[in-house]
Formats: C-alpha cells, structure tokens, sequence
C-alpha cells in the first residue's frame, strides 16, 4: 500500500458535520476562445471527493447525509471546508492546505472500483471473495458545485 500524501477532512460548516474522506480533487475551469481568451462568465469551481464506505463504522452515516444534502429540492448553498493535514506532523497533522467554499452537491455516485473477475451479475455464491451477491457498493463519489456568483465568491478562499 503506497503511503498517502496527507489526511484529508471535509467540514459541512453549516450542520457541524466533518469526515475524512479517501481523496479530493479541486478544480476551476473557464471556457476559453481560440485565442485562449476567457469568454463572458465562464467561471465554474467544483470539488470532487471520494470516500471509502469501509474506512469505518461511520462512513455509512455520512453517505447517507450526503445523500439528503444531494436530494434537495432546491439548491440550497451550504458553507464547506475542506483541509489536506499532513498525517506524519508530530504535532497530529498540520494543514497543507485550506480550502473553504459554499455550494450544494451537484453529483452523488455509489460504485465499486475492483474488478471482480465476474462476467455477469451476481453469479456467484455469498462466500466466496470474488461475489457481486449482496455486497452494496463500497465507494461514494461526491462532486460539489461551487458558487462563484457576486454573493459568494468571496467564500471561495484556498490558504496554506
């Protein structure tokens, strides 16, 4: 198992909820011309995070959080934050980066990574390692969209 870069903990400000989560990509697009000139108010900001169901017992409990947040009905802006923390700090994990934002989740994704070996689903028996068969999905994958309108761009801050 290769040594990760840094613990990573996602903070839903607005209801106090924090986790870690296995890992978490950034990204800030602009829609650009031929030139590679920026075209109107292309700006969009989203933060994709994926966690492990099986790291604990309360990953579940999470999933299903992040689940309500992303069912509903309108889009409701909530205050995030998220903190790569460097897991071997003597002093239990400085920050190596802060990013905080508000936005709601755009994208909510269950799915299981491995490859089974299995040509069809839930071919084999219970017991057996390779076993589609009543096993839920164990990864989550969550893209959440950033507001980057007049209201809340200033939310959107990354300091080291």
């Amino acid at each position: 198992m290769a040594v990760r870069f840094a613990t990573i903990s996602l903070t839903f400000e607005d209801v106090g909820l924090s986790f870690e989560v296995s890992d978490a990509r950034f990204e800030i697009d602009r829609e650009v011309n031929n030139q590679g000139r920026r075209t109107g108010a292309s700006l969009s900001a989203r933060l994709h995070v994926i966690l492990d169901l099986n790291s604990n017992t309360r990953a579940n409990e999470n999933a299903v959080k992040l689940f309500n947040i992303s069912i509903q009905q309108d889009d409701i802006v909530q205050k995030f934050s998220i903190d790569w923390l460097n897991p071997f700090d003597a002093a239990g994990g400085r920050t190596l980066r802060h990013l905080t934002f508000s936005g709601w989740v755009s994208h909510y994704e269950l799915y299981r990574p491995q490859a089974t070996g299995l040509d069809a689903f839930g071919t084999s028996s219970l017991t057996h390692d390779d076993s589609r068969t009543g096993r839920a999905d164990d990864q989550l994958f969550v893209t959440f969209a950033i507001a980057v309108d007049d209201d809340n761009i200033a939310n959107l801050v990354l300091s080291s």
